[in-house]
């Protein structure tokens, strides 16, 4: 499981100074997006040398309390299972030791004319390196 952590700015919240319930889908992006940066993975790199990305394919969040302004985040990720062209991610976002968020993200490699495609191979071998039942 890696960690990123997220500071809430003012325009992350609402009218009563609490996260939107939208942008907590930025910051389970910044996670997924730093878990792939920090196993050496770069989003525009994937697309030049291989000519594919990422898209969600499904998101399920559960909101069990919410964040607030100037609130610290962490988010943590971890994948659950992994295929050829796709990852399926569980996300927690906590403030301090306390769940805010319990998600379940799908995303696929696609190539550029959004296509379903595979990962290559030295991509699949260091991320099932990350499987969290290994």
């Amino acid at each position: 499981m890696m960690s990123t952590l997220i500071k809430v700015y003012y325009e992350d919240t609402d009218a009563s100074s609490r996260v939107y319930y939208a942008n907590y889908l930025k910051y389970l992006e910044r996670g997924r997006s730093d878990f792939l940066y920090k196993l050496g993975f770069d989003h525009k790199k994937l697309l030049d040398k291989f000519k594919f990305y990422f898209v969600v394919k499904s998101c399920l969040i559960e909101y069990i309390k919410p964040a607030q302004f100037e609130d610290t985040l962490e988010v943590k990720t971890e994948i659950v299972d992994i295929s050829k062209a796709k990852i399926q991610f569980n996300q927690f976002i906590y403030r301090e030791k306390i769940l805010l968020i319990d998600s379940k993200i799908t995303i696929v490699s696609v190539n550029i004319d959004g296509k379903i495609f595979k990962m290559p191979n030295e991509m699949l071998e260091i991320l099932k390196k990350q499987l969290s039942n290994n």
